[in-house]
């Protein structure tokens, strides 16, 4: 009696899905039983359990060669394992093809590691085992993965460039600092009784660097434990990520991707017939920056009540002059997608602002990597240079002594 009240609420109604739920436990707890029985789970098991963007683009570019070429999905799955060689995902497409004998379609399986398949990945799935368009969703998807991964490559790069070459530039100092400037200066001190100011700040950051190194290491640990624990909770997460799209020189690269990204991703939910909510929801897990998905579930939540994407978006066509506040989404966009809603050409719409977006987001990527080697140049020049100047002071004070003698 007490195991039935447990599927009853306090006005004893049934509640259906806990007795889905429990269903779908037992068959899996079955399933998993059988498969360990017959020692389909005997695999390899790594320490450090991923899978990169690229070795899942292999496994659906394959995946869909294979079904494109009409072999049967559980004998395409069958191949794929004997080929791939990661052993976690070797893991994953054996229990995808094992779970398929047990009536679990494989956006369930995909569903159980969000950390592999991405939210967009699991609905096109989905949507294939609705529609029965395999070869179709694929090929977008393939597409799709391919390239994400060459506009998050030129994104990454993008930031981490300038970073790699400062960090370079940093280690080149250092090593002057430790194992250069010190012989030089030292026959300086002896000679001298008082060396030049730059000098003496040279020598004292040679002598931090080579004495007291553990306090900088201290610190900079301390700077990262801080910064992890305060990117632990969602307020500070929401500040980093609300400071990254206005951040001086990488605002735009921020904004056009993340806008980049939901275009691609909306416009493949609703080619696939997936519903306009649904799409909406979808695409807002797809997007890298927290501030952009909290948008576009407000726009979501606006959407849910009569209200068009346009006027969520913020654009107010019903006054001759108003005022655009959205600053996550240019007013240019608001237009378009207003102009789509109107025609009831919303996809193919967002598809030509999509080839205009990422034609400049890669033209200002590759412009501003272009720009930074000549500042990090001049950058290594000063800092070079100044511990240049600070070591051969010395020696034209000593040449004018000698030519006043």
């Amino acid at each position: 009696m007490i195991f039935w009240k447990s599927f009853y609420d306090k006005y004893w109604n049934f509640n259906n899905q806990k007795f889905v739920d429990l269903l779908e436990k037992a068959r899996k707890a079955k399933r998993n039983k059988q498969m360990h029985k017959s020692g389909n789970m005997n695999i390899e098991i790594t320490l450090f359990e991923s899978v990169s963007k690229k070795e899942l683009w292999e496994f659906i570019n394959k995946f869909s060669i294979f079904v494109n070429s009409w072999i049967d999905v559980k004998w395409a799955l069958w191949i794929l394992i004997k080929q791939i060689k990661n052993p976690y995902m070797k893991r994953i497409v054996t229990e995808m093809k094992e779970n398929i004998n047990h009536w679990i379609s494989i956006s369930e399986t995909m569903n159980e590691y969000p950390k592999v398949f991405d939210s967009l990945t699991t609905a096109l799935v989905w949507v294939w085992e609705k529609t029965w368009q395999l070869w179709k969703i694929l090929a977008e998807l393939d597409q799709n993965l391919l390239e994400n991964i060459e506009l998050k490559w030129r994104v990454k790069w993008a930031m981490i460039y300038p970073m790699i070459l400062l960090w370079l530039t940093l280690l080149m100092v250092t090593f002057m600092m430790i194992f250069i400037v010190p012989r030089i200066t030292e026959s300086f001190e002896k000679a001298w009784s008082q060396l030049p100011a730059l000098t003496q700040f040279v020598v004292w950051i040679s002598n931090f660097f080579m004495n007291d190194y553990w306090k900088m290491i201290i610190w900079i640990i301390w700077i990262i434990l801080v910064i992890k624990m305060i990117n632990s909770t969602y307020i500070w997460k929401m500040m980093f990520a609300r400071m990254f799209t206005k951040m001086p020189i990488f605002w735009y690269i921020v904004k056009q991707s993340n806008i980049v990204f939901f275009i691609k991703s909306f416009t493949i939910l609703l080619d696939s017939w997936v519903l306009l909510l649904e799409s909406l929801k979808t695409s807002s897990k797809v997007v890298p920056n927290l501030a952009y998905k909290k948008e576009l579930i407000r726009i979501k939540n606006e959407v849910e009540v009569w209200l068009t994407i346009s006027k969520s978006l913020g654009l107010n066509l019903d006054y001759e002059a108003s005022v655009y506040l959205n600053p996550l989404f240019p007013e240019e966009f608001a237009y378009v997608v207003s102009t789509g809603e109107e025609t009831w050409s919303l996809s193919d719409s967002l598809k030509k602002v999509w080839i205009n977006y990422n034609w400049e987001l890669k033209r200002y990527i590759w412009n501003l990597s272009s720009m930074m080697e000549p500042i990090i140049i001049v950058i290594v020049w000063i800092l070079v240079g100044t511990i240049v100047v600070a070591i051969m002071l010395p020696f034209f004070e000593m040449w004018k002594i000698a030519k006043s003698l």
